[in-house]
């Protein structure tokens, strides 16, 4: 699915611990100016493979495959210059010791050379773009709330113009009405900078709501792989099927029960020989149990699936 406009391109992506892969041979395109959303269960390999395409693998983690910045490897150097990362833990990213602003001031002093008076003023210019007055530019995260925080969070990402930004479940430990502003915040200005953003999430409402494109992860492999619009129309996998089908209903008609994907995800190193979603999939044949499945182009995109098949939910 390469095309010309092709700002990321991640080809046989592979993560392992000790032998055991955990990430294996995940690949996909983020398009210029596009969200792109990794979805999945928890344990599904999202958040490994997102800090793996950002070069933030674990020290201990051996990683294998290319990963491409408009048609270059990754590197140190392109951290907080050309790509940059919104973590899920607002606390984490900030340090309690200093003010917010001089926090964003420094991010520009080091990537861009500012003067410190020049810094200063951008960095609270970019508080002020996602919401926050520059008068709090001197306060200290502790004296935030959650949504503030992760909004200067969002600032900081972006205070350096990067061309691709990745969330990594970048508003879970908010409020829905918090959650769904801040995500619609960082599109916003992620569009107005033209910026790509890869969004990992496992929650399917928020990919309904702000992306583009999907690719669904299952015990570290994709396993479809298109339009966000195709795909929650009439998902191809069993995998995404059954997703699909545990969301509470959006058009008006209460379910009595949300149908429940039988069974649990495979451990690393214990795997199925065969399609590793065999063991949970209505679909299963003796084929399923013995062969893999490779990744396949069907109906608009890709699907790693023997019996694959468009399905309403």
């Amino acid at each position: 699915m390469s095309r010309s406009d092709t700002l990321l391109s991640v080809r046989g992506l592979r993560v392992g611990f000790a032998g055991v892969e955990v990430v294996r041979g995940v690949s996909f395109d983020v398009h210029a100016g596009e969200v792109l959303a990794l979805v999945g269960e928890s344990g599904a390999g999202k958040s490994l493979t997102a800090r793996a395409l950002l070069g933030m693998a674990p020290r201990e983690a051996t990683v294998s495959g290319d990963v491409l910045l408009g048609g270059s490897p990754v590197t140190p150097a392109d951290w907080g210059r050309r790509i940059a990362l919104v973590p899920q833990d607002a606390l984490s990213a900030l340090s309690p010791v200093h003010p917010v602003g001089d926090q964003l001031a420094l991010a520009l002093r080091s990537v861009r050379g500012m003067s410190r008076k020049d810094a200063r003023r951008r960095a609270a210019a970019a508080l002020e773009e996602v919401g926050i007055p520059a008068a709090r530019s001197r306060a200290h995260p502790h004296e935030f709330s959650g949504g503030m925080r992760q909004r200067a969070v969002l600032a900081m990402a972006l205070v350096n113009e990067p061309e691709l930004v990745v969330a990594d479940e970048p508003t879970t430990a908010l409020d829905p009405e918090t959650q769904d502003k801040v995500l619609g915040l960082l599109r916003e200005r992620c569009a107005a900078r033209g910026a790509s953003l890869v969004l990992v999430t496992h929650a399917l409402d928020v990919v309904r709501e702000h992306a583009d494109r999907m690719a669904v992860m299952y015990a570290g492999s994709l396993v479809e792989y298109g339009p966000v619009d195709r795909v929650l129309a009439r998902p191809l996998a069993p995998y995404t099927v059954g997703l699909l089908a545990s969301l509470p209903a959006v058009d008006g008609v209460p379910r009595t029960r949300l149908p429940v994907l039988p069974g649990r995800p495979p451990t690393p190193g214990e795997l199925p020989h065969g399609c590793v979603f065999f063991p949970r999939c209505g679909r299963a044949t003796d084929h399923c149990r013995t062969a893999r499945p490779e990744p396949r182009s069907l109906d608009g995109r890709e699907v790693a699936c023997h019996h694959a098949a468009p399905e309403s939910v």
